[in-house]
């Protein structure tokens, strides 16, 4: 079976952003249909925009709502109208690599009744200054078992698995899994954090999924993350991602319920899931998830903000050392840059890890990703606390 693709980009008063996206898709090897949805406030430049692209259809939905409530409209209105056996979320940060689309659809059509997972390379001001990181990444696909990664994340592992968890903006989903889980839980993503609530419901339904291990994407502008201000306590697009939520409960299920630090949101998806469907999921542990939330106080910018979670989290059993600062790779120096772009842009060699270099924005940051990938490794020792298996 070959599969079809639609993209969905849910987007919401970033237009440059959302049509960066929308052309890093009209320039795949492979047919995509893309939905771009738009929640922002002013939807004339973006509505204008998808006129002129005969294969972007453009959706707004009746109302401004907030982000999960908008993710899974978009989703379910892009299944009405599209009649693709596979549906992907693309975040409007996100840039598509050339090419890699044909890919993933190859991969996907290998198996097609099961999800396919990808890794993305970013580009990030936390910690300053503005730097790119790039993925490990062998280009080979690796079966996971949600098992596994369910018992990982209750005991608290979330820094060591994130780069390989299915969170649904990387990844290829299936029409019948997406009518799976609507049908068992009411929607596709319409909880607190559509990213980790649908993952968070597969992991109850399913037993385990594909990674295709090569970054598919480069994520930017975490300047106007709602994720990232999350991370931080403020700043970027969370406070409009507040403003949207109303006065309804706010993280009510997680381990430390109603603050936000770290995986505390993850969490809190996670523990939704497995009061429904009982031992369908294991139980979060105490201990794990608090060290976990300790260590993500290193993202919080305000001394007050911090000394105020680190005291929670001792009221609710934490008694380990303070966590470190967030540790910035060393600086390279501007002629040690200057050597490295030579010799890539000569003899096609390029740093075998992350880079580290500091970038002056967004748009040097992603020309340098874009043109000197992270090179294959051909062990994926990245992957081993997943103990995956090599796939067909």
């Amino acid at each position: 079976m070959t599969i079809t693709i639609a993209a969905i980009i849910p987007t919401r008063n970033r237009a440059s952003f959302a049509i960066a996206a929308v052309q890093s898709l009209l320039a795949q090897d492979v047919s995509i249909e893309i939905f771009v949805s738009d929640n922002s406030t002013d939807p004339d430049p973006l509505r204008e925009f998808c006129r002129t692209e005969t294969r972007v259809r453009y959706l707004r939905p009746p109302a401004e709502l907030s982000m999960p409530a908008h993710w899974d409209w978009a989703i379910r209105q892009a299944m009405e109208l599209s009649s693709a056996s596979h549906f992907t979320v693309h975040y409007d940060r996100k840039l598509s690599k050339p090419g890699i689309w044909a890919e993933l659809a190859a991969s996907a059509s290998k198996n097609p009744d099961v999800l396919l997972s990808f890794p993305l390379d970013s580009i990030s001001y936390d910690p300053p200054p503005l730097r790119l990181w790039q993925t490990p990444w062998t280009g080979k696909p690796f079966t996971i078992r949600t098992e596994r990664v369910a018992r990982l994340l209750s005991d608290g592992k979330v820094a060591a698995i994130s780069h390989a968890l299915p969170l649904l903006s990387n990844c290829i989903v299936p029409r019948a899994m997406l009518d799976s889980i609507v049908e068992r839980f009411g929607n596709v993503c319409d909880s607190t954090a559509p990213d980790s609530a649908f993952m968070a419901r597969f992991f109850a339904l399913y037993g385990h999924y594909i990674h295709f291990d090569r970054a598919a994407g480069i994520l930017y502008g975490s300047t106007r993350s709602s994720g990232m201000g999350y991370m931080r306590g403020g700043g970027g697009d969370f406070d409009d991602y507040r403003k949207r939520w109303d006065d309804r409960a706010w993280l009510d299920a997680a381990p430390i319920p109603g603050i936000n630090l770290g995986g505390n949101i993850l969490f809190h998806e996670y523990e939704l899931v497995r009061r429904e469907t009982g031992d369908r999921l294991p139980p979060l542990d105490p201990a794990g998830v608090m060290n976990d939330l300790s260590t993500e106080l290193r993202w919080i910018h305000d001394p007050e903000m911090k000394a105020d979670l680190r005291r929670i989290l001792r009221e609710h059993g934490w008694n380990g050392p303070d966590p470190p600062p967030h540790a910035a790779p060393s600086r390279y120096s501007a002629a040690y840059q200057l050597f490295c772009m030579v010799r890539a842009r000569v003899f096609g060699v390029v740093p075998a890890t992350i880079t580290g270099f500091a970038f002056r924005d967004d748009a040097t940051a992603l020309k340098y990703a874009l043109k000197y990938p992270r090179q294959a490794q051909k062990d994926a020792s990245h992957l081993a606390v997943f103990e995956a298996e090599a796939a067909e």
